[in-house]
């Protein structure tokens, strides 16, 4: 019998921007990373020498591809963008803090409280549409890259559906789940068994220092 081909996925999340230190939600704006977020992306490819070669993807959306550059400069590996991997599109929710959110849409503050998979951001996507397409883009990888190692450079909400989808595990309880700026979850997939190797990685971050260039 032939072997189960398998691939490692690497899901890398991309660097701090200001709208993350400030709270803000955050779709599909394209924001440049701040000088911590550029020292994340510069340790992230530090961490992920020992995993070459491998095949590296990026979400569209700026702040990813900024990382995912920095990545590929660093490493001398070439880079395509995915569109699967972008972040959800928060709509009208983009740029909002959690209060300013449940002030001016209350409705669906309720709807994501009661059941955050389903509730669609207003003009915007919801999780459970976020995991269908992200999902999809996993798959497409997983057929074009069997036995390798592939590298993904995403979003928090994308991530932590594809997360889910791996462990079986309801997006009603995606906050059980947690991914930092600059971390890294390692999977292993094939077409019959998913693993979480590791989850929410940031040692490689340990020696970035703080950065007061943004208070006020």
């Amino acid at each position: 019998m032939e072997a189960e081909t398998r691939m490692r996925l690497i899901l890398v999340r991309h660097g701090e921007t200001r709208p993350n230190r400030e709270g803000r939600i955050l779709g599909l704006s394209d924001v440049p990373l701040t000088p911590i977020g550029r020292a994340q992306a510069d340790a992230v490819a530090v961490a992920l020498r020992d995993d070459m070669p491998f095949r590296l993807y990026t979400s569209p959306v700026g702040r990813a591809s900024e990382t995912a550059r920095t990545i590929s400069a660093s490493l001398a590996v070439p880079l395509t963008s995915l569109e699967g991997l972008a972040e959800a599109d928060a709509g009208e929710l983009e740029g909002l803090t959690g209060q300013e959110m449940r002030r001016r849409y209350p409705e669906f503050a309720r709807r994501w409280d009661e059941d955050s998979s389903t509730a669609q951001m207003p003009r915007g996507e919801s999780l459970s549409q976020v995991q269908q397409r992200a999902w999809s883009a996993v798959c497409g990888l997983l057929a074009d890259h069997p036995d390798e190692t592939v590298v993904a450079v995403s979003h928090n909400f994308t991530i932590q559906t594809i997360v889910c989808k791996v462990l079986d595990m309801s997006l009603r309880n995606f906050r059980r789940l947690r991914h930092d700026l600059g971390a890294i979850t390692r999977l292993e997939l094939s077409g019959s068994s998913r693993t979480v190797e590791t989850l929410n990685q940031t040692a490689h971050l340990k020696a970035i220092a703080p950065d007061t260039s943004l208070a006020g």
